[in-house]
């Protein structure tokens, strides 16, 4: 709990420093790929409901995760509230 609330004090204090406020509205793209692969036409035509599609990594690897197309950070796959998630692991 105290390292959170470090966190937050660090977090606001660059924020009032750097005045950042204006960027608070700005959306962007954030992608987490769990893995890659690569398929014929014809196979993906084929693809149908509960098909399966092997993937270049194991569940247990590392996920990279892209700003706008652009590596920013590592992460691992964990399940939170029933839901994926990805925990940053390392800033790229």
């Amino acid at each position: 709990m105290e390292e959170k609330k470090d966190e937050k004090q660090l977090a606001n204090a660059v924020e009032e420093e750097l005045d950042i406020s204006f960027l608070h509205d700005i959306n962007l793209k954030i992608t987490g790929e769990v893995g890659r692969t690569t398929k014929n036409f014809i196979d993906i035509l084929r693809l149908k409901e509960g098909d399966i599609i092997k993937l270049d990594k194991h569940i247990e690897d590392y996920i990279e995760i892209y700003l706008r197309g652009q590596l920013f950070a590592i992460g691992e796959l964990v399940v939170v509230n029933e839901k994926y998630a990805i925990r940053i692991v390392d800033l790229a």
